[in-house]
């Protein structure tokens, strides 16, 4: 099985004229998809948010959204210890793929996240939050889950597509609220 790339982002981006955030998803290559190279890709998967969230968590600058960020820094947390325990469990190693979903526009993410201040660092964190998330959760389901063949690991890949959901519609709510959407 391959990953391929197709757009999970939000048509509100297009209609209100945002460019891309730094997080859809833009795999330019395919790749085997194997356990070891699944675990590899949820890991990752899983990072992203751990980072961005973080700087978030400390940078932004209304007490709501930092609130939001801390949860999903603490809930991407959790999930990638995890994912970790269970990968020991089944001796599965992380093999990464040659490129790997959404890595390079996470690091355009961490590169605006680390140059903005304000309320635009609302746009910018909120924008890629719900691409990001957009992004995580079509690939876990619709690429990893189908093409894993450890029932665990696939159990936790779609175990995991609810929180991810849950923290889209939190990211959601914060753009509207805060009308950077």
């Amino acid at each position: 099985m391959t990953l391929t790339s197709r757009s999970a982002l939000p048509m509100a981006l297009l209609v209100f004229g945002f460019s891309i955030p730094a997080a859809a998803p833009r795999p330019s290559a395919e790749y085997s998809l194997d356990d070891a190279t699944a675990l590899a890709t949820f890991e990752d998967l899983i990072s992203y948010d751990i980072e961005t969230a973080g700087i978030a968590a400390k940078k932004d600058p209304n007490a709501d959204v930092r609130k939001v960020a801390s949860g999903f820094l603490n809930d991407h947390t959790g999930l990638l210890k995890h994912t970790k325990e269970l990968a020991t469990k089944l001796n599965i190693s992380p093999t990464p793929p040659a490129e790997a979903p959404m890595g390079q526009a996470h690091a355009e993410a961490l590169r605006k996240l680390n140059a903005t201040t304000g309320q635009e660092f609302d746009r910018v964190f909120l924008a890629n939050e719900i691409a990001y998330h957009s992004g995580a959760i079509e690939i876990l389901r619709d690429s990893l889950a189908p093409a894993i063949q450890n029932p665990d690991l696939k159990a936790a890949v779609l175990a995991a597509v609810p929180a991810f959901q849950g923290h889209l519609a939190a990211s959601q709510a914060l753009a509207n609220k805060y009308h950077v959407m």
